[in-house]
């Protein structure tokens, strides 16, 4: 359901990759968007959305709209209680995305542990360079050659199997 509205929302797009991996998940309850705390994170800033709605495992179309809706012209969404959605102009850009979202939302809740555990707060980086390196590593080229060496490891791993 979420994957057809998505591409029925989003005739630009071509992927989207959906899972309900650990640390996605663990940062989907916490019911807020990714901090601009590393530059990995600059990638997501202000190209990612909060769903907060939950209602369950998605069986029903109005949901995947409704998910296809919030995302709007954005490339990735946290589902509140839920798991990570990425999109992208190619399978190499969205798989890209989503592996680096998991990995910014696993350096999330480690930073914002490690701070809390010290009574402080992680260090944002400022609206200015947020959105100068959202521009140099966030575009969808750059999320194309930044997925290109993973599959370069899988077809050497797989001699091309996994194409077949």
């Amino acid at each position: 359901m979420i994957h057809s509205a998505i591409h029925k929302a989003r005739p630009d797009v071509i992927a989207a990759a959906h899972s309900h991996s650990i640390y996605g998940r663990s940062f989907c309850t916490l019911g807020r968007t990714l901090d601009t705390i590393t530059q990995d994170a600059c990638s997501f800033h202000n190209d990612h959305v909060l769903y907060e709605s939950f209602n369950g495992i998605v069986l029903a179309a109005e949901e995947g709209e409704n998910i296809a809706k919030c995302l709007g012209n954005k490339k990735a969404a946290l589902l509140q209680n839920h798991g990570l959605l990425t999109v992208g102009k190619t399978v190499e850009e969205t798989v890209f995305w989503f592996v680096s979202m998991e990995k910014c939302c696993q350096a999330q809740l480690l930073a914002d542990a490690a701070a809390g555990g010290r009574g402080g707060e992680t260090k944002k980086i400022d609206e200015e360079d947020a959105v100068y390196t959202r521009k140099a590593i966030g575009s969808p080229m750059a999320g194309y050659f930044s997925a290109k060496p993973l599959f370069d490891v899988i077809h050497k791993e797989t001699g091309g199997d996994y194409l077949q």
